[in-house]
């Protein structure tokens, strides 16, 4: 160890030469450091109102705590030095003060009360979220951005673009090392931008020192923020969540543009992702049963980024924040206003457009959030009723059809009173003794939509069986009362009463299983 030291010291001392002019040696050599290292000490300088104010609340409990540190210390020191025992003080002898104790009791109240006020102000104004000209989906994921712009209808990925060589010591770091992406957030200047976050996998958070905005973003949950630009520029920030084994790789890049040149780039942008070009629309004009659209709006509500993030999983929303939708107004209200409301999102308040989702899904969470909990609503929309209220209550011109509605095939060759040459024949079998709606004709129901919407004037009729050998009037009964359930399927499917003609039981002489007595038929009305 000693032979080491010494070794060092030599070492030196052939470097620098003698004692005199090592300290000027060693200096000389920490001066490439010092100048490479940017010495800040402070936050870096606001873009924006709420950064601003920020920037004035930590400035101000700065102070404060600078003054009660010279304050408290110098007091201290003073009391040492001119009442030090060697010029004859001696301690005083006192066990309490009722002045001192209201002093320093009254005292720190009034400086916690100069740092509570202006910080609880700005905390008001960073959660003030209503109002904003512009609304932004950001989802995260492990390691990067996606940025969704939902009135716009286009959305990409922000990806680290810092090269590979650079991270590995290959070549001289650039600029902005490992805080530059292929694809910035770009927003115009001057205007409120509402962020909604949420995450794909883990936690994240989206931070931009200079814009006043930091909030996490959670899987399954849809989180707020906003902030609004004073000055164009770009300005760079982090996820300031730890993520995983490449969480440095993850920075925030916004691009703020002037309105003429951000109103540039959305064409551009629209131009790349093919948005409102002249083409053919494809719209799903397939009538789903009742089940389907549950089933799928399950699926989209619980999804990641879905409606329990805010309105949560039992439906009783967040109170004062998100409103419940369990026994809502609008959700057991008419269609037309849960549709507008899902399309269109509410001024002033939380609930965003979700105008971005495809017509399926925004039928789907309809139905679904129309079925559940307590809510018990039989009117619902198919995908074809948002297609029409995106465009002013007719299909785009152009449409396509995205699917049609599968017609199912007669299981049984068996009389029916249907016209020759209907497009119509469906068979609904019901079990033994049964009048309950069997799963299986949800198809059967599908197939009637789909022909009374292709026909303006259609009709359907609904014909019941009963065999002719048992009790008459049981099975006169039955096959009644299995008609009036084919019949409430198609009204709660959306179909009038004055389409459905309601025809007298047919009486068959049943097979071994009475399956063609246990029928009921929709066939093509007149």
């Amino acid at each position: 160890m000693n032979t080491a030291i010494t070794n060092v010291r030599e070492s030196a001392a052939a470097i620098f030469g003698s004692s005199s002019t090592r300290a000027v040696g060693l200096v000389s050599l920490l001066m490439p450091w010092a100048a490479q290292a940017e010495w800040k000490l402070n936050m870096q300088t606001p873009n924006s109102a709420i950064a601003a104010e920020m920037f004035d609340v930590h400035t101000l409990i700065t102070t404060i705590c600078v003054v009660i540190f010279f304050l408290v210390f110098g007091v201290m020191f003073y009391s040492l030095y001119a009442h030090r025992k060697s010029k004859g003080h001696k301690a005083a002898q006192f066990h309490e003060s009722a002045t001192v104790e209201v002093i320093w009791t009254i005292v720190p109240f009034f400086i916690l009360l100069a740092m509570a006020f202006p910080a609880t102000k700005a905390v008001l104004h960073m959660r003030d979220t209503s109002a904003p000209e512009m609304t932004v989906k950001v989802t995260a994921y492990q390691w990067k951005w996606g940025y969704d712009y939902i009135n716009e209808g286009f959305g990409f990925l922000s990806n680290l673009s810092t090269p590979l060589a650079q991270i590995k010591n290959n070549e001289a770091k650039g600029e902005n090392y490992l805080l530059e992406v292929d694809n910035p957030l770009v927003v115009p200047v001057g205007k409120k931008i509402r962020l909604l976050l949420t995450a794909n996998d883990v936690i994240h958070a989206w931070w931009v020192p200079v814009l006043g905005v930091k909030q996490d973003a959670i899987p399954g949950f849809i989180r707020d923020a906003w902030f609004r630009a004073d000055r164009p520029g770009i300005y760079r920030g982090n996820c300031a969540e730890l993520c995983g084994k490449e969480h440095g790789y993850m920075p925030v890049v916004v691009e703020v543009k002037t309105q003429a040149d951000y109103d540039k780039w959305v064409v551009a942008q629209k131009d790349k992702y093919g948005v409102g070009k002249a083409a053919a629309v494809v719209v799903d004009t397939k009538t789903y049963s009742r089940e389907e659209l549950v089933a799928h709006g399950k699926t989209v509500y619980e999804g990641l980024g879905g409606c329990q993030g805010c309105h949560q999983p039992t439906g009783k929303g967040v109170s004062g924040q998100f409103p419940a939708l369990d026994g809502s107004k609008v959700v057991n209200g008419p269609k037309d206003g849960q549709v507008a409301l899902l399309l269109n999102g509410k001024a002033g308040t939380a609930m965003a457009s979700f105008k971005h989702l495809s017509d399926k899904d925004l039928a789907g969470v309809m139905a679904y959030t129309r079925s559940t909990w307590s809510n018990k609503v039989s009117e619902f929309a198919q995908p074809l009723d948002f297609a029409k209220a995106r465009n002013g209550g007719v299909l785009p011109a152009g449409t396509a059809t995205a699917a049609a509605a599968p017609a199912a095939a007669p299981a049984e060759a068996a009389p029916a009173p249907a016209a020759a040459g209907s497009a119509l024949a469906e068979k609904i079998y019901f079990a033994v003794g049964k009048k309950d709606l069997p799963a299986e004709a949800k198809e059967s129901i599908s197939a009637a939509l789909a022909f009374l919407k292709g026909k303006d004037a259609a009709k359907v009729d609904i014909t019941g069986f009963t065999d002719k050998t048992g009790d008459p009037a049981a099975n006169l009964e039955l096959a009644k009362e299995r008609a009036k359930a084919v019949r409430a399927a198609l009204e709660a499917a959306g179909v009038s009463k004055d389409r459905i003609n309601m025809k007298p039981p047919a009486e068959v002489t049943g097979s071994a299983d009475n399956k063609a007595a246990r029928r009921v038929e929709i066939n093509a009305g007149a």
